[in-house]
């Protein structure tokens, strides 16, 4: 269904100006969780967006520079997730590491889906406004209103929850439950100026910000790991010094954001902020809530801990897949914003074609020397077995692929199809975690099938909805 465009944006398929809406929308589900590879993918697509919002080939440069210029604060940052992970566990005994290792995954979960909208839409915004010379200020105002209010969401739901299930995800600890609502601060406002940047074209304070915080998280890690501490509120509290410490040092980028203009209507945020929203919390819920879920199957003998640790070495492909997806995936914007269908369908055919070549590899190497990389890592008592980390590679080749899915229909404009898709993948995940057996397999069984339920919807939807694009993309999939 077509939405009317809100004021001062692109027109979602093309207008009199014959210029599409360019957004490619989240990327959930990447590794390890809450890493510079998970969010990176989304942080860089929500940057490029904005740069292509009055795409011409003079703004191809752009694109180009903003992608150099994010690539190595996304490294690092990605970086930083694993030696975090790696440092703690060692340093931290198991079930303390279980229940930090929920704490990760929560934050991260609820974090990046609840937030990265607000980045994207503002930064698409912003960058509208910029163009035609009117003051941002209003906007910026109303996009973090309106973050604070889901800010405010989120902590509730966050202390409900420690008052419910705080005993079996935390083992009664509320420093974890203090560190979720710090974080989600720091968060909601740090996506925000982000947004600031990716709309102002300010790549390298984006850049910094992503590089801070890896910096921190790795300066902090071999501190802790040289002082030989192996408490785990220093770790729990490191999840909020890295950003906000990067919140600090580039807060300055963001000068000149609050520049007087006309008022800014909730419209001119995009009809579709609220699909993004689900599609944001669903997605991210599919990539994490498994450990949540082994947490409360297994209750706190640190299997969630090993668990997690298996995810940070099967999920290793997916830094190999934020590359392809920051060099490829901003051309689908372009080929439409020409109107060659074509360009569009052979563009997505390539990033499918190396989205599977990097998965199959993620599997044989999970195959071949999954158990002796995670021994290596984080040492033999987080053996988790080969099969499991079989299933939990061809898991996450699923989940990447599904992500090119995905950025392919929101480019189209699906941004309903791509919401109710992994809104239904999240209850697929839930159902089957309901069945009886082993918990592990239970688990793993549910976010296979979750998906594979998003890769099959999301295809789906995108052949349909290229079928009767003006572009003529419906040769984007395979018959």
């Amino acid at each position: 269904m077509t939405t009317p465009n809100p004021p001062g944006t692109r027109p979602a398929r093309p207008g009199p100006d014959g210029v599409p809406d360019t957004r490619l929308g989240t990327t959930p589900g990447a590794a390890p969780s809450g890493s510079g590879a998970a969010r990176g993918v989304g942080v860089g697509s929500a940057a490029l967006g904005a740069a292509e919002a009055g795409f011409t080939p003079e703004a191809g440069a752009t694109v180009r520079a903003g992608t150099v210029a994010m690539g190595g604060g996304l490294v690092l940052l990605g970086v930083s997730a694993s030696v975090y992970l790696v440092v703690a566990g060692r340093a931290v005994e198991g079930e303390a590491f279980g229940a930090l290792s929920v704490l990760w995954t929560l934050v991260y979960t609820m974090g990046i889906g609840a937030f990265l909208p607000f980045e994207q839409e503002l930064g698409r915004a912003f960058a509208g406004r910029r163009a035609r010379g009117v003051g941002t200020g209003p906007l910026v105002a109303r996009v973090a209103v309106a973050a604070g209010a889901v800010l405010g969401v989120v902590l509730l739901l966050g202390l409900l929850g420690g008052v419910v299930l705080g005993d079996v995800l935390f083992g009664g600890s509320w420093v974890h439950i203090g560190v979720f609502g710090v974080v989600m601060g720091v968060m909601a406002v740090g996506y925000v100026t982000r947004g600031i940047f990716a709309g102002a074209g300010r790549f390298q304070w984006y850049s910094r910000q992503l590089g801070v915080e890896g910096a921190v998280r790795i300066v902090v890690c071999g501190g802790l790991l040289a002082a030989g501490v192996a408490a785990a509120w220093p770790y729990l509290w490191l999840l909020a010094l890295a950003p906000l410490a990067a919140l600090v040092v580039t807060l300055p980028g963001a000068r000149g954001a609050f520049a007087p203009g006309p008022p800014a209507a909730w419209s001119e945020l995009s009809v579709n902020l609220g699909w993004l929203l689900l599609a944001g919390v669903a997605a991210q819920a599919v990539a994490h809530a498994p450990t949540v879920a082994v947490q409360l199957l297994t209750g706190a003998d640190g299997t969630a801990g090993r668990f997690l640790a298996a995810f940070v070495v099967v999920r290793v492909p997916l830094f190999l897949f934020q590359g392809v997806q920051a060099v490829l995936l901003p051309g689908l914007a372009g080929a439409l914003a020409v109107g060659d269908g074509r360009l569009f369908a052979a563009r997505l055919r390539g990033v499918l074609a190396a989205t599977a070549g990097v998965a199959a590899l993620g599997v044989a190497g999970a195959a071949v020397a999954g158990p002796a990389a995670l021994g290596l890592l984080f040492g033999a008592g987080f053996d988790l077995g080969r099969g499991h980390l079989v299933v939990l590679a061809v898991a996450t080749g699923l989940s990447m692929v599904a992500q090119v899915f995905q950025a392919g229909l929101v480019a189209l404009g699906g941004h309903r199809a791509n919401a109710l898709g992994w809104a239904g993948a999240a209850a697929v995940f839930a159902l089957v975690c309901l069945v009886p057996g082993d918990p592990l397999v239970r688990v793993e069984t549910a976010l296979v099938l979750s998906c594979l339920a998003a890769t099959l919807w999301l295809a789906v939807a995108l052949r349909r909805l290229a079928r009767h694009h003006p572009a003529r993309t419906r040769s984007a999939l395979p018959s």
